[in-house]
């Protein structure tokens, strides 16, 4: 965890998505959460980051409570809370113990990050479970993920001299001696998702390859764009298509 914190000392969170190429996960993301976050739900942003997906819902009408690992992170939500009071309530906490919150109490969970932090099986089980916990039955849980085959194309030219680096990598799920961040699969966050007995709804690769457009992306003017949101909704949720995509995204019902 101490990696994790001096990690986002240094990262603004809250900015991470306000760029062209950053707005297609953002873009993506939140075409769901409108699809499934209706007013008057309670909502739980569990790895809220910034607030860049509570302060949207929010405004959707969700009864959203944030919370955050990171003390800045939550610093930021409280500033832009203080502005407009717009969430129900907000938390420094870790997703590994949600006991300030009872069972089955949230309409929805969002767990957008602690399972890309998790280097440990057990912690991203842990993770998996307690966020659970506290989703009633029938609730819509939604879980990011970074893709592995993805970061290994994005960084096989980086590493063409140290290629045992890489595959030990790809082996592993993360760097060596690091427990800052994991990559999984397609295929592994399914399979941990099933475990936890949820039914799923949508798997969606919310970003594309991004180590191959984000400079043209970056560049596009506002037709162009929208043309490309256009073809990148065509694409993202292709199963043949999900593997290659720097995050991943899936949405799950509890049951």
């Amino acid at each position: 965890m101490e990696e994790i914190q001096e990690f986002y000392k240094a990262c603004d969170e809250s900015q991470r998505l306000i760029t062209q190429s950053g707005k297609i996960e953002f873009i993506t993301t939140m075409k769901y959460l409108n699809q499934y976050c209706q007013k008057d739900m309670s909502v739980l942003d569990a790895c809220a980051g910034g607030g860049i997906y509570s302060f949207p819902l929010a405004d959707l009408g969700c009864n959203v409570t944030a919370g955050d690992l990171i003390e800045t992170n939550v610093a930021h939500i409280r500033m832009e809370n203080e502005k407009n009071h717009k969430l129900k309530d907000v938390y420094q906490g870790n997703v590994l113990d949600l006991s300030r919150f009872h069972d089955n109490c949230f309409d929805v969970v969002l767990n957008l990050g602690s399972y890309y932090h998790l280097c440990d099986g057990k912690d991203r089980e842990k993770s998996l479970s307690e966020t659970l916990r506290v989703l009633k039955t029938g609730g819509i849980y939604m879980i990011a993920y970074i893709n592995r085959c993805a970061n290994y194309m994005a960084h096989f030219a980086e590493y063409k001299d140290h290629f045992s680096f890489l595959a030990n990598y790809m082996k592993k799920g993360h760097i060596e001696d690091s427990t800052l961040f994991y990559s999984s699969t397609p295929e592994l966050v399914e399979k941990d998702l099933k475990k936890q007995n949820l039914k799923i709804l949508h798997h969606v690769g919310v970003d594309g390859p991004m180590f191959v457009y984000r400079e043209i992306v970056e560049s596009m003017n506002c037709k162009d764009f929208d043309a490309f949101m256009d073809i990148h909704f065509e694409l993202c949720d292709k199963r043949s298509n999900l593997g290659y995509s720097e995050h991943g995204l899936v949405i799950a019902q509890k049951v």
